[in-house]
């Protein structure tokens, strides 16, 4: 069925509303946070994972499966990667207390980070390697988990033990490279409010102060800076908190730092902002020194250890579908006459 025109309306209405509300950002000021531009580049022995996932609800259960790659790029240039795989499936029967949806992103989203920090500990943990790179945000590899973690518990007390098992897992693991070897989480520009409500940040239209996020305060910062070029947001106070967490962590992974250093990124003229967050408290020299050996392995303005790891994993629907068919073709969905319909 093509676009009502109803729909084409609504679409129009909502888009003057932003475009008016993208106006109003333009004209915050901010105070407490300033680019700070990095010269040059340093080679380092850099290795990098991502993951790809599919999943289909059948008749009575969830399937998935977890597909990750890491990649070690050397100093020299060398490349040489590991692959791994999981697949799984949740009955429905076990987590319809919770929700389907719940028990189906938490168990996926933990399977596939735990995959990832695995296939790093296999390409770092030996030594030989100056940075990890992580596909997505410190605390989303460490803290997310357990907030489901009490309500999970009551409505499925198994599917919380795989959760919690791999959670500590993956804990375990980090905590043996914590220390060995740098580690540094790369994840797209942050909707949350970090920086005025943690960092010292204030944003004010007027005499009135606003509480905006991350994104918003990074977009004015660079908009005052020409030529803008490659380096890294410093501000007030750049040291977040597991603060929930933490007691949890440390019974698990008493290396791993409950703090972690925060800060965004451009590694290319050209290229997009990108939130850096590392284990620990770094300084602005510290930071300065991470930005340029990120720098060295990102000539699009993203590290090349992640963006070709992305490409490698990709799990796609038809591949999940065919593998599925192989392998247990009697499935069913319920939906297989509204699909030969459509």
């Amino acid at each position: 069925m093509p676009v009502t025109a109803s729909l084409y309306e609504k679409f129009r209405g909502v888009g003057r509303e932003l475009i008016d509300l993208l106006s109003l950002y333009d004209s915050l000021s901010v105070s407490g946070a300033e680019w700070i531009p990095v010269e040059g580049s340093s080679p380092v022995s850099t290795a990098g994972a991502d993951s790809s996932r599919q999943f289909e609800v059948y008749r009575g259960f969830i399937l998935y499966a977890v597909q990750g790659y890491a990649m070690l790029v050397s100093r020299e240039g060398s490349a040489g990667s590991v692959e791994d795989a999981s697949v799984g499936y949740i009955e429905v029967s076990e987590v319809s207390r919770v929700g389907v949806k719940v028990a189906r992103d938490s168990l996926i989203s933990s399977t596939a980070k735990t995959l990832e920090v695995s296939l790093l500990h296999r390409v770092g943990g030996g030594g030989g390697v100056d940075l990890l790179l992580f596909d997505g945000s410190y605390e989303s590899f460490l803290g997310p988990i357990l907030v489901f973690k009490g309500e999970l518990r009551r409505a499925s007390p198994r599917l919380a033990e795989r959760i919690q098992g791999l959670w500590e897992h993956r804990l375990k693991m980090l905590n043996e490279l914590y220390g060995r070897v740098r580690l540094a989480f790369i994840s797209k520009s942050s909707g949350k409010l970090n920086l005025v409500k943690h960092g010292g940040v204030r944003v004010k239209l007027g005499s009135s102060e606003y509480q905006v996020p991350d994104f918003i305060v990074v977009r004015r910062v660079i908009s005052n800076v020409k030529p803008l070029k490659p380096g890294f947001l410093w501000y007030e106070n750049p040291y977040m908190e597991l603060r929930r967490e933490c007691d949890e962590v440390k019974r698990v992974a008493p290396n791993l730092s409950c703090w972690y250093t925060l800060t965004y990124i451009l590694l290319h003229p050209a290229g997009k902002i990108y939130q850096l967050t590392t284990p620990g408290r770094l300084s602005r020299e510290e930071v300065a020194e991470l930005v340029k050996q990120l720098k060295h392995i990102s000539p699009d303005g993203y590290p090349y250890p992640l963006s070709a790891t992305h490409h490698s994993s990709r799990l796609t629907r038809s591949d999940f579908k065919s593998l599925v068919a192989l392998l247990t073709p009697e499935l069913e969905t319920g939906r297989e006459q509204l699909e030969q319909t459509l």
